[in-house]
């Protein structure tokens, strides 16, 4: 759907070929069930969370260094493939379906590299891109309104949101906290941000991460692992009592656990 406008070229005037179209559900359903029934009946008992959908379209174009005013017109359209599946797996028997939001986007070593400006007035919180954060915002917002409207037309099914923005913002608070490195990725190699877009982790020559543990940010792109399960303890604490299913209950015990563990490595970690 953005093949004429914006993809394109990146901004070393490379070609950038846009990702597959994301499957029809019953296309992915076949591997799980064998008939509308079968499928019905799974669905009711499962937890549907909805990936970030056309993430990639959104990075394609911020490479293509496209304006803020182009980026936020994709805005509607990207929320709305998130709700079509959305609805499409409620539609199908789902009653439970979480869709996240976006983390801060300028807060990633990628953008702040390609990016990177003297212009102290374009940094934020955590030293981040303030337009990349704010067209982030823009469209959590957005998707907020969407998903509001889909559960008033779907009533009967819990559709949540998952606040992967603030979550972050957490994460950032728990890593001053305990001393992690929050500007540079771990794996890569040269700049401020220790990332090389022509380098990037994974080549030959850029050494392995010595402790992911005690970064943010692994390769310049993706969160590490701690990182992931900092937010994911977070966000369960919030959206766990929201499934209102009975089965849920047993799983309330999960942010608890994990942040005994994480206590071991990270003492704020549940610190709310």
């Amino acid at each position: 759907m953005f093949e004429g406008r914006y993809a394109t070229r990146d901004y070393n005037g490379n070609l950038i070929n846009p990702p597959p179209p994301n499957r029809p559900l019953y296309i992915s359903a076949n591997s799980v069930c064998h008939d509308p029934a079968d499928c019905s009946d799974k669905l009711e008992t499962s937890l549907a969370f909805i990936g970030l959908v056309s993430q990639n379209f959104y990075n394609d174009a911020i490479l293509q260094r496209k304006t803020i005013p182009e980026l936020k017109s994709m805005i509607p359209v990207v929320v709305s493939s998130a709700i079509d599946i959305a609805r499409e797996q409620i539609d199908s028997g789902s009653q439970r379906v979480i869709i996240p939001g976006y983390i801060p986007l300028g807060c990633l070593p990628i953008y702040k590299t390609v990016f990177q400006t003297k212009n102290l007035a374009a940094y934020g919180l955590s030293h981040c891109l303030k337009r990349f954060n704010y067209l982030t915002r823009s469209h959590n917002e957005q998707l907020q309104a969407a998903i509001a409207k889909l559960a008033r037309e779907r009533p009967n099914a819990v559709v949540i949101y998952a606040d992967f923005y603030n979550a972050y913002l957490y994460l950032l608070r728990v890593a001053r906290h305990n001393g992690f490195e929050i500007k540079k990725s771990c794996c890569g190699r040269g700049g401020d941000y220790n990332y090389n877009i022509k380098r990037t982790c994974g080549a030959t020559d850029i050494p392995q991460c010595p402790d992911p543990e005690r970064h943010v940010n692994f390769d310049g792109v993706n969160l590490s692992e701690i990182s992931h399960k900092i937010m994911a303890s977070r966000l369960a604490t919030l959206i766990l009592p929201k499934l209102q299913c009975p089965t849920c209950r047993k799983f309330n015990q999960f942010s608890t656990v994990n942040c005994r563990k994480f206590n071991q490595i990270s003492t704020g970690c549940c610190r709310i």
